[in-house]
Formats: structure tokens, C-alpha cells, sequence
């Protein structure tokens, strides 16, 4: 049986990063004997981990880059060699930049997965320098749309088979928390951290724009972070206290879905945003600026909802403007079938199976 380690930095963050590596893991451990180590651990795991999953901390309360690249080297090759551990997946990019050097130590074939775009941040010279290293280092590479599989083998010359796109399924739990669309709900929703480039200074103009002239409607926000205080700010400012609601942190944002007419997506950047992916099974209409990767591999336009050119706060405001007007049009962007398919936790499984066992074939 095939022995796998998937690498995180903090498993008790309520990421999306963490959400797909505990999907990942409760999968895996299905086929193979799995492991999970956790970079810099800070408490319990946010998601829900099998009890099959073999779970190792590493350092703790270690803030400094220098003090965990220490802390880890030796530690996880002994790991690796120890229980002969056979396939390393590194989780994004700081599990990449802290563990990678650690392959030429080892015997195993490791995975880079980056959960984010290349392009997004492509003028960040420390993260490209990061991704490069990584995609050099690392056996295969693994991404989230077709489109940065296209930018990694352009960008960085490396071979097609090299790097692959496997999309992030759609959980089993969201697919059953399926309801009937409602054609009555006059609830706009967004579900996002609110940090800076998810786009919420964006947002505000937004609905400063077209909230004032439908006082039935509301629009709530689902999150917490830095950008919360710049909200509040906004909001009063702009007289919305009644209609632009901040509701904080939920568990399981996605059984909330079926209360709203349609999801707004401000962001900036992304990789393959799993509030879309949410939105797309749950039959929920969707609109997004049309950034460098993520939305148009789940938004088709005009079908499932809609794609803005990035940051046209005019046309976001009209295209949010017919959802609020046309209840038909909302219930026909909810019953699109479309490239669900794709997304299907059998589909994405059998790829990564796939990749692991060729891994190893001579």
C-alpha cells in the first residue's frame, strides 16, 4: 500500500487551502495510508480529519521563517525514511518553501499544489521566486485551472506533462444540502475572509450604487478579517445599516445558500474560489469580475450567471441590477446543468489516484 504525507503550514486555519487538504486526506485514506504534517501547529485542526489519517505536529510557536525551516528539515526526513513514506504533497506555497529541500534527502516523489494563480501575483517577486523553486524541485505539479497550468509551463519553460489541473470537487455535504430555489428572496450574499484582495472596498461602491434604489433588498456578508473596520466605516457613511449587513463567521456558509436570490464575488484574485463552486452545486446564480483565473472556469456567461470585466463597478451594478429585477432569469441561471460534471468528487478522485500511482511507475 502506498504510503502519502500531505504537508500544511496551520490545519486549524478555516481555509479554503485546509478545507481541500482535509477533503484530500478523508478521501485518500480510503486507498492508501496517509499522513498529514502540520507545519506550525496552533491547536486543533479546523476541519474534520478521518481517524485513518496518521496526524503529526511540528514545530510550535514558531513565528520566524528560519526557526521552522530548522525545526522541520531534519524531522521530516526522518519521517519519510522512517515510515518509508513514498509520496510527499506539499499544500500550497509555504509548505513548499519550507519542506521542499528536503527531496533530495529522500527517496519519495513529491507534488506541488498551488491553490492560487500564477498571473495574480506574478509582479510579487518572492512568491514567483517561491512557485519557480518549487515547480523545479517538485516531481509533478499541481494546479487549480487550465489556465495557470498554461502560464507555469509558459513562464517557467517546463515540460507539458509536468504539470497538471485537478479541480477541487464539490463535497458531498454541500450536494445534499441542495434546496429548491427560491424566486422570492430578495438576500444578495457574499462568503469570503475579509481581507484585502477578496475586493470588499469594491463591494461597498457596489452597493452603494444600487442598494439606495431597492430598499426591499438586502445584502449580507459572511466573514471576518482586517477589512471589517473599513466596512463598518462604509457602510455608515453610505447610510446602508439596513440593507449591507455583516454577519461575521458562520459554520458551513453553504447551508445558508438556498436563503438567497443570488453570490457576489468582488475578489481580486483567486485560484478556483470554492464559495463559486458552492454557489454552482447549490444552484445559486453568480456574478464576478472576470479576473486572471478562478470565476471563468465555473461561471458560464449569461447561462449561470455573470462575468464582469474586472473591477467595472458600472457594469457590476447593472448586471446585479437585472438579477434583483427579473426573477426568471435568476430561476433560469439556478436550473443550468452545465460543467458540473467536471466537478464530480469521482472525476477529480480518479485523477489524483491517477497521478499518484504513475508517479511511481517505471
Amino acid at each position: 500500500m502506498r504510503k502519502i504525507c500531505l504537508v500544511d503550514f496551520d490545519m486549524s486555519v478555516t481555509g479554503g487551502v485546509e478545507q481541500v487538504t482535509s477533503e484530500l486526506l478523508n478521501e485518500l485514506c480510503k486507498n492508501f495510508e496517509v499522513y498529514l504534517y502540520e507545519i506550525n501547529s496552533n491547536g486543533v485542526p479546523a476541519y474534520d480529519l478521518d481517524p485513518r489519517v496518521k496526524y503529526i505536529r511540528g514545530v510550535q510557536g514558531q513565528v520566524r521563517l528560519r526557526g521552522m525551516i530548522t525545526g522541520t528539515f531534519r524531522r521530516f526526513i526522518h519521517l519519510v525514511k522512517n515510515r518509508n513514506i513514498d509520496t510527499v504533497m506539499l499544500m500550497g506555497n509555504y509548505p513548499a518553501l519550507i519542506v521542499s529541500f528536503t527531496r533530495f534527502f529522500t527517496k519519495a516523489k513529491y507534488i506541488y499544489c498551488d491553490h492560487g494563480g500564477l498571473m495574480n501575483q506574478w509582479h510579487q517577486k518572492d512568491i514567483t521566486a517561491i512557485r519557480f523553486w518549487s515547480a523545479c524541485v517538485a516531481h509533478k505539479v499541481v494546479v487549480l485551472t487550465e489556465k495557470t497550468r498554461r502560464d507555469y509551463i509558459e513562464k517557467f519553460h517546463l515540460k507539458e506533462n509536468k504539470v497538471e489541473c485537478i479541480y477541487n470537487w464539490i463535497a458531498e455535504e454541500i450536494i445534499e444540502a441542495k434546496k429548491s430555489y427560491d424566486c422570492s428572496s430578495k438576500k444578495i450574499l457574499t462568503v469570503g475572509r475579509l481581507g484585502k484582495e477578496k475586493g470588499y472596498d469594491l463591494l461597498v461602491e457596489v452597493a452603494k450604487k444600487i442598494l439606495p434604489t431597492h430598499q426591499d433588498w438586502q445584502w449580507h456578508v459572511y466573514g471576518s478579517g482586517e477589512m471589517r473596520q473599513m466596512l463598518e466605516e462604509k457602510i455608515e457613511e453610505y447610510r446602508l445599516e439596513d440593507q449591507l449587513i455583516l454577519k461575521g463567521n458562520v459554520d458551513h456558509a453553504y447551508r445558508y445558500y438556498s436563503d438567497y436570490a443570488f453570490l457576489v464575488l468582488p475578489s481580486y484574485r483567486e485560484g478556483l474560489p470554492l464559495v463559486l463552486l458552492e454557489a454552482l452545486e447549490l444552484g445559486l446564480p453568480m456574478v464576478s469580475f472576470d479576473i486572471e483565473t478562478g470565476p471563468n472556469e465555473i461561471i458560464e456567461d449569461g447561462k449561470n450567471g455573470y462575468l464582469i470585466p474586472p473591477y467595472d463597478l458600472e457594469q457590476m451594478g447593472q448586471r446585479m441590477t437585472e438579477l434583483m429585477e427579473d426573477a426568471s432569469r435568476r430561476k433560469a441561471f439556478s436550473t443550468y446543468e452545465g460543467n458540473k460534471y467536471k466537478l464530480s468528487k469521482n472525476t477529480i478522485l480518479k485523477q489524483w489516484i491517477r497521478l499518484i500511482e504513475g508517479l511511481h511507475e517505471k
